[in-house]
């Protein structure tokens, strides 16, 4: 998907549905995001991305919410919505460079993620003698702003 006002109203049905954990419809995407276009043409879009995959409806005539592919595109594009500072990138790749093992590189990491973005990080992952990791998610454990919103 290349279409920018797409990619903008995958954005904000992904921070609508993070800060409220509801489905999010058309006209909310109006009211809230000024997207400079009518509901019908935000339905259209919405379809579109449903057949992308990005999106699903939890129920019919419900709202829509990001499906996994819908996140991981939308976490693809934080670069372009917020871009790493020089400085920042230094300091990512001096904290990782360090590491000694995985529980190293989780643990630098999870501290890295929380100074970036002044959030609790907490990281869980089983011993991987006995599992894989197939999934990763991220959780909002009280309301607030999000750093790529400003």
């Amino acid at each position: 998907m290349s279409e920018p006002r797409k990619l903008e109203v995958l954005r904000a049905i992904v921070e609508d549905y993070v800060h409220s954990r509801e489905p999010v419809g058309s006209k909310a995407l109006v009211e809230r995001h000024h997207l400079g276009v009518s509901s019908a043409t935000i339905r259209n879009d919405m379809a579109a991305l449903e057949d992308e995959g990005l999106i699903t409806a939890p129920h019919t005539s419900a709202g829509r919410i990001p499906t996994d592919k819908g996140y991981r595109l939308f976490v693809d594009q934080i670069s372009a919505v917020k871009p790493l500072s020089a400085a920042e990138r230094r300091a990512i790749q001096s904290l990782l460079e360090g590491a000694d093992d995985l529980d190293d590189v989780l643990d630098r990491t999870v501290r890295l993620l929380s100074q970036l973005t002044n959030q609790v990080a907490v990281v869980q992952y089983p011993h991987l003698s006995r599992a894989l990791v197939r999934h990763i998610e991220f959780v909002l454990l009280a309301p607030a702003r999000c750093w790529w919103c400003s």
